[in-house]
């Protein structure tokens, strides 16, 4: 690739592991960068510079997992500085919010006509006995920002919800969903990641019961006590519990190939299709033959217009 870039390109990522792919193509293709730890940051909005030829955004809701819940909400102002000046942005402010938010997520999936969990969203843990009125048991309660599956909590009846509700954590922003259990055959979810509207590959995941981690290749999972200064760093075997294979998924019907897809399926009756939106690629850190993908796709894209889910240029 034979680019000269008046400016660096911009990694917005406060995790120590993972852009380390990204950053090796980058040097191996000998193009400026400059990593942006936005957990220790500031900037001024009087500042007109435009110092980056490109941001790369990698902000996680899962930061505040690792110490870090400055940047969720940072991170929305800090990429709208830089979209007014002009800066391209991979995974801007309007996808970022998407992301970080399961409650913008379920409100995307009814405007798209997307089967997904019947679901109330709370911001008190009053509602959340109110809720469960309206569903079916077993009931999870998630936060709207988790991570990891960070904070979900199963009720298999309404006296078990009754005896925890006072004591919900909802996590950063105070907003939770309360939601449908679907079980999925075999306890195995199938989970498809696409990138720029294409195709890249798909993963069959069987997890155990109790288990709502499904970050197969980087984990993304903390420690109960994790020591001082440790970031959880994700590692490359798939975490004990979880069994990966290889899935050739057929086409999706209906469905805004935006994001990533699970598609469990009932015992009994027609599939049940839960998409969660996603910016990026959840193989932060693959084998070099695993099922994830190298970083070469990102950067044959830096000039490409980006949309939103709905399909809107930003």
């Amino acid at each position: 690739m034979n680019v000269r870039l008046s400016a660096p390109i911009g990694i917005l990522d406060e995790h120590p592991e993972w852009s380390a792919r990204l950053i090796a193509e980058l040097e191996h293709r000998r193009l400026p960068y400059e990593k942006i730890d936005h957990s220790n940051h500031g900037f001024d909005p009087r500042d007109r510079a435009r110092r980056y030829s490109v941001i790369v955004n990698r902000t996680s809701p899962s930061s505040h997992r690792r110490g870090h819940g400055g940047v969720l909400f940072y991170a929305e102002a800090l990429l709208a500085h830089w979209e007014s000046l002009g800066v391209p942005v991979i995974n801007p402010v309007r996808a970022y919010r998407f992301e970080k938010s399961k409650a913008l997520q379920i409100g995307l999936f009814e405007r798209l006509g997307i089967n997904y969990p019947r679901t109330v969203v709370v911001n008190h843990r009053d509602q959340v006995l109110k809720a469960s009125n309206e569903l079916r048991f077993p009931i999870l309660v998630k936060p709207s920002i988790g991570g990891s599956g960070a904070l979900i909590e199963r009720f298999d009846s309404r006296a078990d919800l009754e005896a925890r509700a006072g004591a919900l954590d909802f996590g950063p922003d105070g907003v939770a969903l309360v939601q449908e259990f679907v079980e999925s055959r075999d306890g195995a979810i199938v989970r498809v990641e696409v990138l720029d509207d294409r195709y890249l590959y798909a993963i069959r995941i069987v997890r155990p019961a109790s288990d709502f981690n499904l970050c197969p290749a980087d984990i993304c999972r903390l420690p109960e006590a994790p020591p001082r200064g440790d970031l959880g760093a994700c590692p490359v075997e798939a975490k004990p519990g979880l069994q990966v294979t290889r899935y050739d998924a057929p086409p999706a019907r209906g469905v805004d190939r935006r994001g990533r897809h699970r598609i469990p399926r009932r015992p009994r009756g027609r599939p049940c299709l839960l998409l969660r939106h996603q910016r990026h690629l959840e193989f932060r850190r693959q084998r070099p033959r695993g099922p994830g993908v190298r970083p070469v796709p990102v950067l044959r894209r830096l000039h490409r217009p980006r949309r939103d889910p709905l399909g809107r240029t930003l």
